[in-house]
């Protein structure tokens, strides 16, 4: 009996460690492919392809620590997207109401995943909402349902201001340092 519980045990805890290296495996996979389709996009997205600036934005978001160094930059990786954005390339409305909603992490990166979870990021729920609606207006199927979904977690005064950002009744901010404020 106790042979078999020390052999679960040496199993489960070999499947752990195995699980935890394949997650920096995965994690440095991940960024070397965000470094390389930057590289890849940087110059048409300098060009104004909204495509590109869309890809360039992507591949920078997002920091899990903005004091930090790290490749991912939250405010370049924003000014790329307002950049498309404002070409009306509904990807990124769509990607600028998940980071403004605090969902900075995408794809399958576990580690960073879980760090975010532990980081708290910065929100701003109504602005999130209008990027939501403008992402859905311009034929972003998911926009629709994550403005729904975000509705619910606001409350009333949040509301109303999502709902005067997405009518266009109040100007709707993009860059970093308009919708976070500078600090």
């Amino acid at each position: 009996m106790i042979r078999n519980v020390w052999a679960k045990a040496t199993v489960v805890a070999m499947a752990l460690l195995l699980a935890g290296c394949a997650g920096v495996a995965i994690e440095g996979a991940s960024i070397a492919r965000d470094k390389a389709e930057a590289e890849a996009n940087m110059a048409a997205a300098e060009a104004g392809n909204a495509e590109a600036q869309y890809k360039v934005g992507k591949s920078l978001c997002c920091a899990l620590d903005e004091d930090g160094p790290s490749f991912y930059n939250t405010q370049q990786s924003v000014s790329w997207l307002c950049r498309s954005a404002a070409q009306n390339y509904a990807p990124a409305a769509l990607k600028l109401g998940e980071i403004y909603s605090g969902d900075i992490v995408s794809g399958p990166r576990m580690m960073r995943r879980g760090a975010a979870k532990v980081a708290d990021p910065r929100t701003n729920l109504p602005i999130s909402y209008a990027w939501y609606q403008r992402a859905a207006s311009l034929g972003e199927a998911g926009g629709g349902k994550s403005a729904a979904d975000l509705w619910v977690r606001m409350t009333p005064a949040q509301q109303a201001q999502a709902e005067a950002l997405a009518k266009g009744q109040a100007p709707l901010a993009c860059e970093w340092a308009q919708v976070m404020g500078a600090g």
